[in-house]
């Protein structure tokens, strides 16, 4: 049997399912796993095209009743980019209305706060939207439109800031960090190389500022955080 370390829970959307980028540039999810590297196992629990009316069916599958809390670090949850689609009367509709959108989130959190007891969780702002580039990249790739606004994503952040504060979350404001969309958007919504790092960082302050015990521990100086696993190799020769 392989032994278990502490694990990472990342639960979101596209762009979770995406951070490991199979390309030259990493993914915000492989920067924090290399992060990670012999301190934590990151799984990434990200579900492409998925809304929080699917997360929360999702919510017994990805976090099991028997779960142990103590063998998780922390949890972040990453959707709002579908739900925030706009409205109207198309196939593959992925739009949640707003006031359902913010009652999904605080059941996601109410359900991994049971199962993972005190167990931090992270919720993370829909990204902003490049509307000409978001248009333009699905009239190429599907001959259709996802109809979607950079003012709608703003609006369902706000969402995720009130249900963080109010249900006592940490909050990654990617809509602000990835301010400069024209190079933090690969296709008008997904990351490119220069957002998955602004998400990375983003995500590893909020950390170092909220949650600094659970901090990669980098130096000896550092008097706080997650140490290696096992002996330096120069200690064993």
């Amino acid at each position: 049997m392989i032994m278990s370390r502490p694990a990472i829970i990342l639960f979101g959307d596209s762009i979770t399912q995406q951070g490991f980028s199979a390309d030259a540039n990493s993914g915000w999810v492989g920067l924090l796993s290399n992060a990670y590297t012999r301190r934590a196992d990151v799984l990434n629990r990200g579900y492409s095209g998925y809304n929080t009316r699917h997360a929360v069916n999702l919510l017994p599958t990805v976090f099991a009743k028997e779960m142990n809390p103590k063998s998780t670090l922390f949890v972040t949850v990453f959707f709002g980019a579908n739900d925030a689609s706009l409205p109207g009367e198309r196939e593959h509709n992925q739009h949640v209305p707003i006031e359902e959108y913010e009652q999904n989130l605080r059941t996601i959190v109410t359900d991994i706060g049971h199962k993972l007891k005190e167990t931090p969780i992270i919720l993370i702002t829909p990204p902003p939207l490049d509307e000409h580039a978001w248009h333009k990249y699905c009239r190429a790739e599907f001959d259709d439109l996802s109809p979607r606004s950079n003012e709608q994503s703003k609006l369902y952040g706000e969402r995720v800031k009130l249900v963080a504060k109010e249900m006592g979350c940490s909050i990654v404001d990617s809509f602000s960090l990835l301010g400069a969309y024209e190079k933090s958007l690969e296709d008008g919504l997904h990351l490119s190389a220069k957002g998955n790092q602004l998400l990375y960082d983003g995500l590893m302050d909020v950390i170092k500022r909220d949650l600094p015990e659970l901090a990669p521990k980098v130096t000896e100086d550092d008097l706080t955080g997650i140490a290696l696993e096992g002996a330096l190799w120069k200690e064993l020769c």
